[in-house]
């Protein structure tokens, strides 16, 4: 049986200093990160993406080149070098936006806020419009809206940031401290205070003033039933005329205003707990049992969600720009 014999001695590997891909030998640019990262890029492309590199960089090729914005263009191995403050990781992910490539993941805030300094660093407007939405992914809003308002303001990002101010109302205004507050002024947390304040005020009020119930609202149970107790007071409604309640839905309505004034939103008037307790008090009586589920489902899910979502929207944040 024949052998092949390989001669092992004609393979060479070459070894290259630079982070693939970006390791062109025809690149005419080195930036230089702070961790040792080294990326052969070329010109043309950055200088397209940030009007500020392509001031720095068509300044001259001397060595060295004058300070501009906090930049040296100095000479290394024949090619225009520039060393940065961000590590490898973060400046390969804004090359990648810079280049052809497929868009990085950023999994976390702590990733998108680095990419966003470092492209508001070098005046890359147009890549920060495409960095700008994954700021307000739903499992960023729902779990840290704190820091997602925080980050957007301080990008101008106005539209973003008045959409975490929504997902804001959703916590206790006084939540965990978070340290992207140190980058947005004191007084533009204050008027966020200020706004979830106003919100819990405008949505409490809908639970003792029930002149926003539909046209139809007094055939609901809680204003038919005689055989219930009724609360000592009695309320208008859109209809003109003034009826009984029973205390039954009084009282849910009295523990959804303590829900609302600590988080106003929807979401908290159709707790499960809120909703059980009024079911369990309308099920002791035989004329409220068989219609209570329906119609508190119905008063909850189709009116009371949407009049809290209307009252809150119509408060404005009043944050400058």
């Amino acid at each position: 049986m024949s052998q092949v014999v390989v001669d092992m001695s004609a393979l060479t590997l070459e070894v290259t200093p630079y982070c693939s891909p970006f390791d062109d030998r025809d690149a005419d640019l080195t930036l230089h990160a702070s961790d040792g990262a080294r990326f052969a890029v070329h010109k043309l492309l950055l200088t397209m993406s940030s009007p500020m590199l392509k001031r720095c960089l068509t300044l001259g090729s001397s060595s060295p080149s004058p300070a501009f914005e906090g930049l040296i263009v100095r000479q290394e191995g024949g090619r225009d070098t520039i060393d940065l403050v961000e590590d490898g990781v973060t400046t390969e992910r804004v090359l990648q936006y810079c280049y052809p490539y497929s868009n990085p993941v950023l999994e976390n805030l702590d990733d998108i806020q680095a990419v966003l300094e470092m492209m508001r660093k070098f005046g890359m407007k147009s890549i920060m419009n495409r960095v700008r939405n994954l700021l307000i992914q739903p499992s960023f809003l729902e779990s840290e809206p704190l820091r997602v308002f925080a980050i957007a303001y301080r990008f101008g990002f106005e539209s973003e940031t008045r959409l975490a101010a929504r997902y804001t109302l959703r916590s206790p205004v006084f939540g965990p401290y978070v340290k992207e507050l140190e980058h947005i002024p004191a007084s533009v947390y204050h008027k966020l205070l200020q706004y979830h304040r106003k919100c819990s005020v405008a949505a409490c009020s809908l639970t003792s003033d029930f002149s926003w119930f539909p046209g139809f609202a007094s055939r609901w149970v809680w204003f038919q039933c005689d055989d219930c107790i009724h609360h000592l007071l009695s309320w208008p409604l859109a209809d003109g005329k003034i009826y009984e309640v029973n205390a039954w839905f009084i009282e849910y309505m009295e523990r959804a205003r303590e829900a609302l004034r600590e988080r106003p939103c929807a979401k908290v008037v159709t707790d499960p707990l809120l909703i059980a307790e009024a079911l369990e008090s309308a099920g002791t009586c035989h004329t409220c049992r068989p219609a209570a589920y329906l119609d508190l489902s119905a008063f909850i899910g189709d009116h009371f969600t949407a009049e809290v979502e209307k009252t809150t929207e119509a408060v404005e944040l009043d944050i400058p720009f």
